[in-house]
């Protein structure tokens, strides 16, 4: 990596010579440079290993040799500007533009969106923070779910009508009430090679038998190579639909998984992960991949601290999200809300009294209306009284309302999130104003101690627009068997389990929402606005937003720029 020192000594260069291409004696350059004539050698020689000039040195002293620049003082800038930026470095990215913030959000928006580089499409899209986690069988945020679907296979997936569709397993047949047979497609491979075996669908599955999503299932078998049977404890007609959830995906046994899989996990999905830090994701398409190759080659997800994203790009807390007043066709309210969850199990909600002046005090307009307009605007959200849009079931407002005693509330929150730190501080500000105190937990993942938290804000991060989605919220990632109580738990449960008897009854949804709300279990808040920012975009073609706010990039290809006759 090139020095900041060699770019001012180019740029002094540059600007004695005006850029022109010139004959110089290295003794003129030793006086420009203020240097020895070893070191103007030096210097000469590294700018010439940059690329910057041409330097062609005549034998002998006083002899004229010929400087030639390649580059201008702008090119060498923003070429070092996104070096430092490739490792993270924002400020020596900043340095290097002169601290020159426009130019450097100039620099950074013409390298996102899409780019063609040595024969290969590439899409660079910005977020604000690492994607630290992409074990599906491990708490996941809404984004590192998006990418976990782009890395891994399940039995079955929903498709991008959210319609069940073959994915691992080309078909499938209750062959008895309570054995589900899949068949798995042959040759399949993991992104490291191994080639899938039964014994990797029956690990997966069996681990995911201590969830209560799939507590249906007694044992998993293969009668056959390519055959695996579910056997189930009891009657599962939805058993296929579930296995399409993200913690389902079919994963590489234990013994196979690298030591940092966590973080650079290994599926058998359209993309590979090759790169996973602190200042970037970068996704190849996996040429393996048993169905359609993805089209466009290389995905590079880059990390922009949140304290530098306002110089960068202007939607970077969510870059699949349009600019306030450009609406288009296309985007929509996510099919789930941001919502504080009780803790009923072991916390203050535990208490009636506590759940029920939670409820009220914490109405979704109240909050609303504390928090900063340029939040509101930038991310788009509006208030939420019900788990979905247009759901209707919390209208608790009563701020008369007092605690029962004076104590402190422990409130749970991912530290890096664009909305938490604003919606924490007006919780605060409600608590204190009837003189409690509040104590926050901040977390990256997961909170350490959660029999210690009274309040959980939450996503909900379900990944379709199905109202049975709510089956492996409720169930799975919502955590709310860990804070409920286990009578409540068991309500909501049945009425999921009483669903999965038949394979055509409508799910319920609603009586799941009002009963969740109405028991003072969750407090909806807000609903987000999701999209495609079609200028990030450019020439992709068929970027449609999911439910996780984001487009699947193996579904994208990019128009090419052909000549008009």
């Amino acid at each position: 990596m090139s020095s900041p020192r060699l770019r001012v000594q180019f740029e002094t260069l540059f600007e004695h010579f005006d850029g022109r291409d010139t004959q110089v004696r290295i003794e003129d350059i030793t006086e420009i440079l203020f240097c020895t004539r070893r070191n103007a050698r030096i210097v000469l020689n590294r700018m010439d290993e940059e690329g910057w000039i041409e330097w062609h040195p005549a034998p002998g002293r006083g002899k004229l040799s010929q400087l030639n620049f390649k580059r201008s003082r702008s090119d060498v800038s923003q070429n070092m500007a996104l070096r430092y930026l490739e490792e993270g470095k924002f400020e020596h990215a900043l340095g290097a533009m002169n601290n020159d913030s426009a130019k450097l959000a100039q620099v950074i928006e013409g390298y996102l969106g899409v780019q063609h580089r040595e024969g290969e499409q590439v899409i660079r899209l910005p977020y604000y923070r690492p994607l630290s986690m992409l074990n599906p069988r491990m708490p996941m945020r809404r984004s590192e779910q998006h990418i976990a679907h782009q890395i891994f296979s399940g039995l079955t997936k929903l498709d991008d009508k959210d319609q069940l569709s073959p994915d691992l397993s080309h078909t499938w047949e209750m062959i008895d009430e309570r054995v589900w047979r899949f068949y798995l497609r042959p040759n399949v491979r993991f992104h490291n090679g191994t080639v899938l075996s039964a014994q990797h669908v029956i690990d997966s599955l069996d681990n995911l038998k201590q969830r209560p999503l799939f507590d249906t299932i007694e044992r998993v078998e293969s009668p056959s190579p390519l055959v695996v049977d579910v056997v189930l404890n009891c009657i599962d007609r939805r058993l296929p639909l579930l296995l399409a959830e993200t913690c389902a995906k079919i994963l590489p046994t234990k013994s196979e998984r690298e030591e940092q899989f966590d973080l650079v996990p290994v599926g058998t999905g359209p993309y590979k992960v090759v790169r996973n830090d602190d200042q970037k994701l970068v996704l190849h398409a996996f040429d393996g991949y048993f169905g359609y190759r993805a089209l466009v080659d290389v995905v590079e997800v880059w990390v922009i601290d949140e304290a530098h994203s306002s110089l960068i790009y202007p939607s970077v807390s969510n870059p699949m999200q349009p600019q306030t007043g450009q609406m288009e066709q296309g985007v929509e309210l996510d099919p789930g809300c941001i919502y504080l969850l009780l803790n009923q199990r072991s916390g203050l909600a535990k208490e009636p009294h506590w759940a029920n002046y939670f409820s009220n005090k914490f109405n979704a307009l109240s909050l609303f209306r504390e928090l900063p307009s340029d939040i509101v605007t930038k991310l788009g959200i509006l208030p939420a009284h019900g788990l979905k849009p247009g759901w209707l079931h919390h209208t608790n407002c009563d701020d008369s309302i007092t605690p029962p005693n004076y104590q402190t509330v422990t409130i749970a929150y991912h530290d890096r999130h664009p909305t938490y730190p604003d919606l924490v501080k007006a919780l605060e500000s409600r608590l204190k104003q009837d003189g409690l105190r509040v104590e926050f937990i901040a977390y990256d993942i997961e909170p350490d101690n959660i029999e210690s938290i009274d309040i959980w804000i939450k996503p909900m991060g379900i990944a379709n627009h199905r109202d049975d989605a709510l089956a492996g919220w409720l169930l799975d990632s919502g955590d709310i068997q860990r804070l409920s109580s286990d009578e409540r738990f068991s309500q909501w449960k049945a009425l999921v389990s009483t669903w999965r008897l038949e394979s055509k009854s409508a799910f319920p949804a609603h009586q799941l929402g009002k009963a969740l709300i109405e028991q003072n279990q969750i407090i909806p808040l807000f609903h987000c606005w999701l999209g495609v920012n079609q200028e990030q975009c450019g020439s992709l073609q068929n970027a449609q937003c999911n439910a996780l706010g984001w487009f699947d990039f193996s579904h994208v290809w990019v128009r090419p720029e052909l000549d008009s006759k």
